[in-house]
């Protein structure tokens, strides 16, 4: 356990660049700035009914704060996990510790949650300033909820691809993110079940205050699962841990050759 903490607090200064911190705002205000237009169209257009504000403000911070802002937050940080210590020469040494890898994914994987679900915290937490709900506390808390349970689930899946795909992981990770999550996903068949957009959708309908219209539709229930929500739970826990558990089961297996090697 000191081994953990001394790495997460190490990737954790370590990842505090100025570019890092100037991507955190840019994700975080994206979906204020959202909110923020997409208000001013409804002063324009005119007011719309209860149900139908809450159902609109649900899906549009849901599909910009745990979507995109913890998707792409965690992509940024758990994606070029293994290339970044590739890169800089340090493989070597990590490998020939004991348990030197499994820390270093371990620790790298807290930071990007962390990254992920604080920008999530700070998005939703500024965008329910500005929704037209008499209930905003419900979206706020449903919306965090999920940014919690997407933050570590994305960044499992990244590190995962980055310890499959060291060399071009971001491109993969990208692939992956637009292929499977958004593709798949929204796909009405069993496969979409083992992604995590499915999962989240699923509590979405159970913890945000939809309209039964919505619920109802075709769309929702070919893309949603009907089971409870400690089910989808521990289908999002299994998805992190067994992503986690088989990055550094490949990342101890593997021979990886820095980039110095080669050269040669």
């Amino acid at each position: 356990m000191n081994a953990l903490l001394a790495m997460f607090r190490y990737e954790l200064r370590k990842s505090v660049t100025a570019g890092r911190v100037a991507w955190w705002f840019v994700l975080a205000m994206f979906p204020v700035l959202i909110t923020v237009l997409s208000r001013w169209v409804q002063s324009k257009e005119g007011e719309i009914q209860l149900d139908e504000r809450n159902s609109f403000w649900s899906i549009l911070l849901y599909v910009a704060i745990p979507c995109v802002c913890c998707a792409m937050s965690a992509l940024l940080t758990a994606g070029p996990a293994v290339a970044t210590e590739l890169e800089q020469r340090s493989w070597v040494y990590l490998a020939t510790r004991p348990h030197g890898i499994a820390w270093l994914l371990l620790g790298k994987f807290l930071v990007a949650t962390l990254w992920a679900f604080t920008a999530a915290a700070a998005a939703v937490s500024l965008s329910v300033l500005f929704i037209n709900t008499p209930n905003p506390g419900s979206i706020w808390l449903g919306i965090l909820r999920l940014a919690a349970l997407a933050a570590p689930a994305y960044s499992a899946t990244y590190l995962l691809l980055g310890a499959v795909f060291p060399r071009r992981s971001m491109v993969f990770c990208v692939m992956y993110t637009v292929g499977v999550e958004v593709l798949l996903g929204s796909f009405p068949a069993v496969v979409n079940r083992v992604t995590v957009q499915y999962r989240l959708r699923s509590l979405l309908t159970q913890w945000l205050p939809l309209s039964d219209e919505i619920r109802n539709s075709t769309a929702m229930q070919y893309t949603i699962g009907s089971s409870s929500a400690p089910l989808h739970l521990l289908c999002l826990a299994g998805i992190t841990i067994g992503f986690i558990l088989l990055a550094i089961a490949l990342t101890r297996l593997r021979q990886f050759t820095t980039a110095a090697e080669s050269d040669l």
